[in-house]
């Protein structure tokens, strides 16, 4: 009796070691730890899995939306989707039939996204993509007191408030009537003064960021 059951502890101990793997572990969304399986379409099935990315854009300014759209071929389901969203090696998203994520790209920079799908029968397939976030431009914040008045008027132009969300305004420039004619420009200074005959006019602000960037936009004066 005792040699039989020092053989099946034996046995027992061959079978929990046979299991064991030393494999790097990867984390599901769930926390729950996923070995993952041995590179692209094991085994030589006759349904073989892959896979693609799709992107609602690739390139733009910061901050970014994209939506990313997992496309499978072949297989069999269900499909577990593993997301790494910057090629960082890390999968920070996904699940069985997360097949669809968003994204917001806050700062600028390319950055490739990688796509694991695993099928239901241990197949696996590894995709990558990338998006080319560029810089965000300035927003220009014109403001003219007083905006309305008897003629001749003179007007404060002030463009103090505009802002780069990544950077800093290098250039200031101001087309009193939007004429196409830019009558003020500064590196520093943001205001400026004009006086208006009898009429309606658009001031128009333009800023310059440190990347070289350019936005506009105006501000209505009525000169009575």
């Amino acid at each position: 009796m005792r040699t039989v059951m020092y053989v099946l502890a034996i046995s027992v101990l061959l079978a929990m070691v046979s299991c064991t793997s030393n494999g790097q572990i990867f984390q599901d969304n769930n926390g729950g730890p996923i070995v993952p399986p041995p590179g692209n379409n094991p085994g030589g099935t006759t349904n073989p899995l892959t896979a693609q990315i799709n992107l609602s854009t690739d390139i733009g300014h910061a901050p970014l939306p994209v939506n990313m759209f997992g496309l499978v071929s072949g297989g069999a389901a269900p499909f577990t989707y593993r997301w790494d969203v910057n090629g960082d090696g890390f999968f920070e998203h996904g699940g069985v039939g997360v097949s669809e994520i968003g994204i917001n790209y806050a700062s600028f920079g390319t950055y490739t996204i990688v796509l694991e799908v695993v099928d239901n029968g241990g197949q696996s397939f590894i995709t990558s993509a990338q998006v080319d976030v560029k810089p965000s431009g300035p927003i220009p914040q014109p403001t003219a007191f007083p905006s309305q008045g008897n003629a001749p008027l003179m007007v404060a132009l002030d463009g103090s408030t505009s802002t780069d969300p990544d950077g800093s305004i290098v250039l200031y420039e101001w087309d009193f009537e939007s004429d196409g004619i830019w009558d003020y420009e500064s590196a520093t200074n943001s205001s400026t003064t004009n006086t208006y005959n009898q009429g309606t006019y658009n001031a128009t602000l333009r800023v310059t960021d440190d990347d070289g960037f350019e936005s506009e936009a105006s501000v209505l004066i009525v000169a009575l």
